[in-house]
C-alpha cells in the first residue's frame, strides 16, 4: 500500500494506492492514527486506486472518523473504486461516511460547515 499525505486548504489529504488487505490496513491505520495524535482532525481519503478494503481497513476507517467527530472533526472519503463502494453501501458506512466523487468536492464540503 502507497500512501501520500498532504494538507490541502488546511485539510490533511491521504492519497491511498493498493490493497488495504490486513498488511496495507496496519500501514493505513499507523498513518491516520499518527495524524490524529498531532491534531489532525480534518482528513480527506483519496481512494480511486484502491481496489480492494478487508475488515481491518473498514475498521480502521470507523475507528478514524469516530475520534476526529469527538474532536470536532470529520473523515471524507473521495474518488472512492466502484468494487470498494459497493462494499462500503452494503455494510451501511456510506450512513456515516461522507462520500464524494472527486477529491475537490469533498475539500469544498469543509467549507460548507
Amino acid at each position: 500500500m502507497n500512501i501520500i499525505e498532504r494538507v490541502e486548504n488546511g485539510i490533511t489529504v491521504f492519497v491511498l494506492e493498493g490493497r488495504i488487505d490486513t498488511e496495507g490496513a496496519v500501514d493505513m491505520e499507523l498513518a491516520l492514527q499518527a495524524a490524529v495524535a498531532e491534531g489532525k482532525h480534518n482528513m480527506v481519503l483519496e481512494m480511486g486506486e484502491v481496489r480492494y478494503i478487508g475488515s481491518a481497513g473498514l475498521r480502521t476507517l470507523a475507528d478514524v472518523l469516530t475520534k476526529n467527530r469527538a474532536q470536532g472533526g470529520d473523515l471524507k472519503l473521495a474518488n472512492v473504486n466502484h468494487k470498494v463502494l459497493r462494499i462500503l453501501r452494503i455494510i451501511g458506512f456510506d450512513k456515516f461516511f461522507s462520500i464524494h466523487k472527486t477529491l475537490e468536492a469533498a475539500l469544498a464540503d469543509y467549507g460548507r460547515r
